[in-house]
């Protein structure tokens, strides 16, 4: 049990590294976008390791019960890093850090 709450530790905070990585693409700031990128890829990484270690597991050991329950607390946890993460970062994205900004200064809001 204890790898189901790595698992979803691990995949709460690979989705809020997610949402930051979506919300950064879509904003006017390249660096803000490459550390988020960074920690989204390496959170990624890590999450991916933790899956297949839950379904090997589950399969040598014929607990495929094991892969339902891996599933739902994997679902559970990415939805609910996404939204914490969207309610914060709509809070404090500012400047070019808003999603929508650009890198074009003479638009309407950013003079």
């Amino acid at each position: 049990m204890i790898s189901i709450l790595a698992l979803m530790v691990v995949a709460f905070v690979q989705n809020m590294a997610f949402t930051w990585v979506s919300r950064s693409r879509n904003s006017g700031d390249p660096s803000y976008h490459r550390y988020a990128a960074y920690c989204s890829n390496g959170i990624w990484f890590l999450t991916n390791i933790l899956i297949w270690k839950q379904v090997w597991s589950a399969i040598e050991s014929g607990n495929y019960w094991y892969l339902l329950v891996a599933g739902i607390a994997y679902c559970i946890a990415t939805s609910e890093g996404s939204v914490f993460m969207m309610k914060k970062l709509l809070i404090s994205e500012q400047g070019s850090r808003r999603v929508g900004a650009s890198l074009d200064k003479t638009k309407e809001g950013d003079k």
